[in-house]
């Protein structure tokens, strides 16, 4: 009684990197339209089915072994989500984050052409990562005037008049790459 106790709380520890997850997601890429309604409860249960079979078959190994296993295990439960969290207009999750990597690797080569501003349904590659990137690299060359829009959306709340706007009506994931472009001190 006492080790399926403990196996239980093993399992509810375990799953805590994927409910870390989820918020993560939840918060930088918010866009999923109803397909997050749907997915989060079935990926929820395919990570605590695979947490919960692995910690039954794998109990009676040694402690290092199995705690080798389940770290393993868990590991795979933080990409499951990161694989299928939907996205509603957007490329998957791991496109947009190598899109946004390689934007920021491409820094150097960004050009003021890349501020040409991506619709929302662009299909370019990575044209809205390289677009944050151009647009924090020539930031002081965007007029402050009121004549520039974000993401070429001419609505009253996406236009820039001070530098200080710009981070703050970024999309989620964007507002983190504009902080580590602040941070690098690029």
């Amino acid at each position: 009684m006492r080790t399926n106790r403990r196996s239980f709380i093993n399992v509810l520890i375990a799953l805590l990197p994927t409910l870390c997850m989820f918020y993560l997601l939840i918060k930088l890429f918010p866009y999923t339209g109803l397909g997050r309604v749907i997915m989060l409860p079935f990926i929820f249960m395919i990570n605590a089915v695979l947490i919960g079979l692995t910690a039954f078959l794998i109990r009676k190994f040694y402690s290092a072994f199995y705690i080798i296993i389940l770290l393993v295990v868990v590991l795979l439960t933080l990409r499951i989500p990161v694989s299928l969290y939907p996205q509603e207009f957007s490329p998957s999750i791991p496109q947009q984050i190598n899109d946004s990597i390689a934007a920021i690797n491409d820094y150097d080569h960004s050009l003021p052409a890349d501020l040409e501003k991506p619709s929302f349904n662009t299909y370019r590659t990575g044209a809205k990562e390289k677009y944050v990137v151009a647009l924090y690299k020539y930031r002081y060359d965007i007029p402050l005037d009121g004549s520039f829009h974000l993401y070429n959306n001419d609505s009253d709340e996406d236009t820039i008049w001070s530098l200080e706007d710009i981070p703050a009506k970024l999309y989620p994931h964007h507002k983190l790459m504009w902080q580590y472009l602040e941070n690098s001190q690029k």
